[in-house]
């Protein structure tokens, strides 16, 4: 999927992409593929700025997956969604946070740090 095809892709396209490639990312980090998961980060940091650009409408569209199955789907859906759904996506972190030698977990937590310092941003 190109920039030109991600402005051009309607909204659930983009959401069920965005669930596999985190979904992918989770399991490569797991197992220590960092190839794997930083070409899957780089199509989920795409697919959050398009649908950042289509407004919160569009980024309301992740909120289901705070519920997915899969640890990285529910750990990326969960730093985005702290941004307009904080309640929902904290308590997704927390839980994840608290899953013993997991490095989403880690993730998870330190996520949790950064938005509660005030210093999570993403791109």
């Amino acid at each position: 999927m190109t920039t030109l095809d991600i402005a051009r892709t309607p909204t659930s396209h983009l959401v069920e992409t965005y669930a596999i490639a985190a979904a992918v990312h989770g399991e490569a980090t797991e197992s220590g593929n960092y190839r794997v998961a930083n070409r899957n980060a780089t199509i989920i940091e795409a697919i959050y700025r398009e649908l950042r650009a289509r407004g919160e409408t569009a980024l309301r569209e992740l909120l289901p997956l705070l519920r997915d199955a899969r640890p990285g789907v529910r750990g990326f859906a969960g730093a985005h969604c702290l941004l307009f759904a904080p309640d929902q996506a904290s308590v997704v972190l927390e839980a994840l946070a608290s899953t013993p030698r997991s490095l989403v977990g880690l993730s998870a937590e330190m996520t949790l740090l950064e938005w509660k310092k005030g210093a999570l941003r993403f791109p």
